[in-house]
């Protein structure tokens, strides 16, 4: 049994958040897959022919301004979505396709301007809460095994509860390396967070597109939910 939970506190401070959640069991996630690549490669180049400004989209400046809530500068510290859009909004742009599960990650960041990420839960932890940090939580950035870093106090993070590892730092700006997602990973959880206007609806949206193509190409068995204030707490079966 695994319980995934938000603080009560970033619902309050935050009162438009919604975290769309898919978890896919027996997932397909080796070889390459030219329709999904095809697709991936389509939403770029038109992420390139129809650029955003990231600082004044309301799509992605709502996200700015999330983090400096929570005292990190976005300039330096981008959210991944705001990263990834200002990479493919150059001309002639390629990103590697990984493995399946991270190529539909990507897409639906780069579709829906809204950050996409995902964990390997085998490798992760029995609770697993977005909360705000204490300071003396642990990090190892993705790719670099060797580093540990900790989150400032106050620093809003995906942690696993009863280890104090943490998966994504500055909420959505880097994941940790233990959890990333490989050719390996059959059992994930792919979280879709949504501020401003309609994100209810922008959440759900988002969330059912990218379990139809967790199906579709990755043969994976689906389970779906919605956090909001409401609903602060989820137990999965895994």
């Amino acid at each position: 049994m695994v319980e995934i939970r938000i603080q009560e506190d970033i619902f309050r401070n935050y009162p438009t958040f919604r975290r769309g959640i898919v978890v896919a069991r027996d997932a397909h996630n080796k070889g390459h897959c030219r329709p999904l690549a095809a697709m991936l490669e389509e939403t770029i180049a038109d992420a390139a022919e129809h650029p955003i400004d990231i600082k004044s989209n309301p799509r992605t400046a709502v996200w700015n301004e999330a983090h400096r809530q929570f005292n990190s500068n976005p300039n330096k510290f981008p959210p991944a979505h705001c990263a990834l859009l200002k990479r493919v909004q150059k001309p002639g742009t390629h990103i590697p396709f990984i493995n399946r599960i991270v190529a539909i990650m990507n897409y639906n960041s780069i579709k829906n301007v809204t950050p996409v990420g995902g964990d390997d839960l085998m490798h992760a932890g029995q609770c697993l809460e977005l909360r705000y940090a204490t300071g003396g939580e642990n990090f190892t950035p993705l790719g670099c095994p060797e580093l540990r870093e900790h989150p400032n106090p106050g620093e809003i993070i995906y942690v696993v509860a009863e280890s104090n590892e943490v998966m994504c730092r500055r909420w959505n700006w880097r994941n940790g390396h233990k959890t990333r997602i490989t050719e390996e990973s059959q059992t994930i959880i792919m979280n879709i967070d949504v501020l401003g206007e309609q994100s209810e609806a922008k959440a759900v949206g988002t969330r059912d597109r990218v379990a139809g193509m967790l199906m579709e190409f990755c043969q994976a068995d689906i389970e779906t939910t919605l956090m909001t204030p409401a609903n602060l707490a989820y137990q999965l079966e895994i």
